[in-house]
């Protein structure tokens, strides 16, 4: 069958009735052709069968598509694999690894599944639940020792973007504290008089006596609205959730944050995305760079600098 494409004239609440009342398919076809991802709505597959469209939107229908639910286990896409490595950009809402007292799916899960075979991938890092983009997982446990040492030595470069709220008092800068578990409230948070900012380009500052782990994470503002900002945002150090508390703390709580600010009356998630990673390749040394878009699901949120609308590359 070869792909059929049209633009609707009139809005449909529904995209399995926009689709059945042009192709003139029963129930059961038309929903299992949106959910295994052979129809676009301008241009985007939509798996969703109730999703509204709008008039004038253009719908295309390929059956020769590829499932997503083969080819992005749990809405996660595959960015590299070799016989060492595996690196997945993964959608917000999913755990990076199973969880104590929890049975969810995880990315773990799916890049498993994206390996095809009985190796299991090793854990190397993590990013939040709510938090969307680059992983690396290891498929050996000689890669698994490289790349933790690469963590260790802050050889490995993460870049996030994040819009907040506010701007901070200095365009760029380095936010140093002292992270402990229970900050006042049972929430995580900088131990009282440890939070430090610096100059962008300060030499990382060594840890305060006193209980806590070090923090260290560079900022630097890319745009900005009257009552917004948009960063970017390098980590030394990879604490739970860090730079939701840095920036917090620094009075410009990201968009969307629910734990350590007030709600924000936002509907979608939190405004932050592992956009960058970057590091040697743990067998051969090869310099590797990764970098995944602003995702889709925040789209909306301004402002979004243009320069991160690049495409996923490597080199």
């Amino acid at each position: 069958m070869k792909p059929i494409e049209w633009t609707l004239d009139a809005p449909s609440p529904r995209l399995d009735a926009a689709v059945r009342a042009r192709l003139e398919w029963p129930h059961k076809r038309t929903r299992a052709a949106i959910r295994t991802g052979k129809v676009t709505v301008n241009g985007a597959r939509e798996t969703d069968i109730g999703a509204p469209v709008p008039a004038g939107a253009t719908l295309r229908l390929d059956m020769a598509a590829p499932d997503p639910r083969r080819t992005e286990p749990l809405g996660v896409k595959l960015v590299f694999r070799d016989r060492s490595i595996l690196v997945i950009d993964k959608p917000a809402g999913l755990l990076s690894t199973p969880a104590p007292g929890r049975e969810d799916e995880t990315a773990l899960h799916a890049a498993h599944r994206l390996l095809k075979g009985p190796a299991r991938p090793k854990v190397v890092h993590r990013i939040d639940q709510d938090t969307s983009g680059l992983l690396v997982f290891a498929r050996n446990v000689p890669a698994a020792r490289a790349l933790r040492a690469m963590l260790d030595a802050h050889e490995v470069r993460r870049i996030y973007r994040a819009v907040v709220h506010g701007r901070p008092e200095q365009p760029e800068g380095l936010v140093s504290s002292m992270l402990v578990r229970d900050a006042g409230h049972g929430r995580r948070g900088s131990r009282p008089g440890s939070l430090k900012v610096r100059s962008l380009r300060s030499p990382d500052p060594g840890p305060m006596p006193g209980s806590g782990k070090l923090a260290i994470t560079r900022y630097e503002v890319k745009a900005t609205t009257g009552e917004r900002s948009a960063l970017e945002v390098r980590l030394r150090t990879g604490r739970t959730h860090q730079i939701r508390i840095h920036l917090a703390e620094l009075g410009c709580p990201l968009v969307g944050e629910r734990v350590y600010a007030r709600r924000d009356g936002a509907e979608h998630r939190q405004a932050l995305h592992a956009g960058v990673l970057a590091f040697k390749h743990p067998l051969t040394g090869d310099p590797l760079h990764f970098e995944s878009p602003w995702p889709d699901d925040l789209a909306d949120v301004t402002p979004c600098p243009k320069a991160w609308s690049t495409p996923r590359r490597r080199r």
